[in-house]
């Protein structure tokens, strides 16, 4: 009897030393083979590390669902800048206003005779304002409506524009058009739909943070500073080019 208790306790002594070690042995295989984890420092609770987890990936899906969302928002933006211009110029003088001929003339007048410096300053102004306006309505989170709309007025007064120029000067307008009007136009229209295009992403998040649904991601702002510094950049580019184009082809025009 005293020989089996102590067969029994001999066993359980050797279990007690061995078991750990084949248990601890079988853990490394299991971690050798699971591959990479994720380890959540300052927890030890499964529970709260996999909610850390799943805020994680929520925000990772928001962020790429307003990627993919605003991947066509700046043609969408253009397009609607040119329905705009159509609009502007076929329901010129019916629901638009219409544009007086001593405006066009002091214009046109002021491109032709106004210098290299002033018609850039000129236009450098012009397209910086159209990038202003959208810039600053990103920054409410309620500045989508200004963010879509800019760039239809935008495109109605280039097309009543237009108009104007083909109702005061007949087909005579229509170089005076290309030269001073369609490259500016151009060209101002497309940083002004990009600007727009981060002016809405950029509603759309602050709108996102005060409802709780994300954290403000870090340097978010920062880069949307050098974003609009860009298109500064480009409305400087824009007023350099187009004031050489008027120099260059302003004195076939005579007003």
């Amino acid at each position: 009897m005293n020989e089996l208790m102590s067969r029994k306790e001999f066993l359980n002594e050797r279990n007690a030393v061995y078991e750990p070690d084949a248990v601890a042995e079988n853990t490394d295989e299991k971690e050798k083979n699971s591959g990479p984890r994720i380890v959540i420092s300052g927890t030890d609770h499964s529970d709260e590390g996999t909610e850390k987890i799943a805020d994680r990936i929520t925000v990772s899906e928001i962020v790429i669902k307003n990627k993919q969302q605003g991947k066509y928002a700046g043609l969408v933006l253009f397009l609607t800048a040119v329905i705009g211009a159509v609009a502007g110029a076929v329901f010129y003088g019916d629901i638009t206003v219409t544009v007086p001929d001593e405006l066009l003339e002091s214009f046109l007048t002021a491109r032709i005779h106004g210098g290299f410096f002033g018609n850039a300053a000129s236009s450098f102004i012009t397209a910086l304002i159209w990038c202003i306006v959208p810039f600053i309505s990103g920054l409410c989170a309620v500045g989508q409506p200004a963010g879509a709309l800019i760039p239809a007025f935008r495109g109605i007064g280039i097309g009543m524009t237009f108009t104007a120029l083909m109702n005061t000067y007949g087909a005579n307008g229509i170089p005076a058009f290309a030269v001073f009007v369609l490259p500016s136009a151009f060209m101002g229209t497309v940083m002004c739909c990009y600007q727009c295009r981060l002016s809405l992403s950029c509603s759309n998040s602050v709108l996102a943070v005060l409802r709780g649904r994300r954290e403000t991601a870090p340097h978010y702002y920062k880069i949307y500073l050098e974003r609009f510094a860009v298109c500064c950049i480009g409305c400087f580019l824009l007023g350099i080019a187009d004031a050489a184009l008027s120099f260059l082809l302003g004195s076939i025009f005579v007003i």
